[in-house]
């Protein structure tokens, strides 16, 4: 999946230091030009430095300058909206469904890159060595821990999720040894999220975050930290779409690989439980 360099810096630029912002906003201002250009003339058009231009690359997840000027030249113009809303007024539904297609295809992209493979790995053998899987997260959030459990129980896990914080705080307290608990939030930064990532930790349980890609507090707090793509959703939204969309992914990523990694028995279970509908469908009928 080919990434949207333009996409990336815009989503990333609010998070680097000052220095690098100056290049990302050059680059983004003029992407055409910069293709032209050695790092020092980067560096002097941005009014930056050459070191601050390296970094930069680095901290978009590109090797060098030469790849960020491959990447721009592979794009060709970005097709970037600096006013961007999930709707605008009289808005064709045409430009609706581009507009979120490309969000999507660049989010994901972004995503396969912050998911680390190590840490995917890590985050995969502890699930597998896990009695029960606990998991808490609000909002959208929450779906993606209902959309976890639903996965997950098809192929045999013992998952625990719920907003209830007093029922949760129980259920944790009491929990077979060697469990988990995963706490989602797309910000890292919600109180509530860093209270039950707490707890978990006080009981002795394996901990696990899944972020956006930024220095936040829940990740810090967790013992292992999945983290998506950093969106740039714009105030006025119809919900977290795009961050909601690169949540959802990561589950998938965490269920495919667990699944190759104990193939045999994941396959039966599905079997199983898809028959236990069937038997379910047979009986209503």
């Amino acid at each position: 999946m080919s990434r949207n360099i333009s996409l990336a810096i815009k989503n990333q630029l609010a998070s680097l230091p000052r220095s690098e912002q100056k290049v990302g906003r050059f680059v983004l201002d003029h992407p055409l030009e910069v293709i032209r250009m050695s790092t020092a003339k980067l560096a002097q058009a941005a009014q930056s430095s050459p070191a601050s231009v390296i970094r930069f690359c680095h901290s978009i997840g590109l090797e060098g300058f030469t790849d960020l000027k491959l990447a721009l030249s592979a794009q060709g113009e970005p097709a970037l909206d600096s006013h961007y809303t999930d709707i605008e007024p009289n808005e064709s539904l045409t430009r609706i469904k581009d507009k979120l297609a490309m969000n999507t295809k660049a989010v994901l992209s972004e995503s396969n890159i912050s998911l680390k493979n190590d840490t995917i790995n890590q985050v995969v053998e502890t699930l597998k060595a896990s009695p029960t899987i606990y998991l808490y997260g609000l909002g959208a959030s929450y779906l993606v821990a209902l959309d976890f459990r639903q996965k997950f129980t098809r192929i045999g896990k013992q998952i625990v999720v719920s907003q209830d914080q007093h029922e949760l705080a129980a259920s944790l307290a009491i929990a077979p040894a060697g469990s988990t608990y995963i706490g989602i939030s797309y910000s890292g930064e919600k109180t509530e999220g860093l209270h039950m990532m707490r707890l978990a930790k006080k009981w002795g349980l394996m901990t696990i975050s899944l972020t956006k890609d930024s220095d936040n507090p829940l990740s810090r707090k967790a013992d292992l930290a999945l983290k998506t793509a950093e969106t740039n959703e714009a105030l006025l939204r119809s919900g977290a779409t795009i961050s909601l969309l690169s949540q959802l992914y990561a589950v998938d990523i965490l269920l495919f690989y667990y699944m190759t990694k104990d193939y045999d028995n994941t396959i039966k279970q599905l079997e199983l439980s898809k028959q236990a509908i069937t038997d379910l469908e047979d009986f209503i009928s």
